[in-house]
């Protein structure tokens, strides 16, 4: 139980505050870069891209009630440097995404934008 709420609180502390649709920034090996955004929507868009798809981004969901969604380059069925996602019924409020680079040689550039 501690550990969750290590979790929880964690991004709150750390999180990027994104004002505008688009952040750019880098990575490396083991690296996680917090992100936080208030949806005052139904649904939203999230895209995460990078040059180098042999790199290995995740991206790490948190809902403001504390669901937690995990998503990998490959989940939808391939390699590209690419994650896309569309959230719908989605919950009003803080939401954070953890970008974390899982495999990278050297330091990677990405983009993520939420919409």
């Amino acid at each position: 139980l501690i550990l969750v709420v290590l979790l929880i609180v964690t991004p709150v502390v750390s999180a990027k505050k994104i004002s505008i649709q688009t952040v750019s920034d880098t990575i490396t090996q083991r690296e996680s870069d917090w992100y936080c955004k208030y949806i005052s929507s139904s649904s939203f868009s999230v895209y995460l891209v990078w040059n180098n798809p042999s790199n290995s981004l995740t991206l790490t969901i948190y809902s403001p009630s504390g669901e937690v969604y995990g998503y990998h380059d490959v989940d939808d069925g391939k390699v590209d440097g690419k994650i896309t996602l569309n959230v719908v019924n989605a919950e009003y409020g803080i939401w954070y995404f953890k970008v974390y680079g899982e495999k990278v040689s050297d330091v990677q550039a990405y983009s993520l934008t939420i919409t």
